[in-house]
């Protein structure tokens, strides 16, 4: 539920650039990504509040790292039907080159320019700004680290 809260969350400054097309807006994606890190973050402090399910920080890492993933698959596939819908000939690269308004010439041949600005942020942000915080906040927001059980990813294995 967090990684999609992410996703979603990641898709509606996507959705605005997409929308104006104006290259002088690509700053906004990235505000994007900033709305994922603090759904993140807000998922490891649920995560540290949680009494039984995650004793050990490394599995409350885990756990997060998981969420990331998903909130990425998600913001991408969010992206992608984004792409469908604003970008003419989005698979074929037949968009007139004045898609993306006030844009460096020869910067969107073949909409590469557009895909850039919008699934470089999708995959490579989200991912190093959700792994800040999936790390950060166990040992963060954990009151009492002392204690820490080791992380046990099989049954029987320690």
């Amino acid at each position: 539920m967090y990684g999609f809260t992410a996703a979603v969350l990641y898709i509606i400054p996507a959705w605005y650039y997409l929308y104006k097309a104006d290259y002088r807006n690509g700053w906004v994606v990235y505000t994007g990504s900033v709305l994922f890190m603090f759904v993140i973050m807000l998922y490891s402090l649920k995560l540290s509040r949680s009494k039984p399910a995650h004793k050990s920080s490394w599995m409350m890492i885990i756990a997060t790292h998981c969420t990331v993933l998903a909130g990425i698959i998600i913001a991408v596939l969010f992206t992608f039907f984004l792409c469908f819908l604003y970008i003419p000939g989005f698979m074929t690269g037949n968009s007139p080159a004045s898609f993306l308004q006030h844009a460096p010439a020869g910067l969107n041949n073949k909409n590469m320019g557009t895909v850039f600005q919008v699934f470089i942020p999708a995959t490579i942000e989200n991912f190093g700004a959700g792994a800040f915080m999936a790390v950060l906040g166990p040992y963060v927001f954990k009151p009492n680290q002392t204690k820490d059980e080791p992380a046990v990813l099989e049954p029987g294995f320690k």
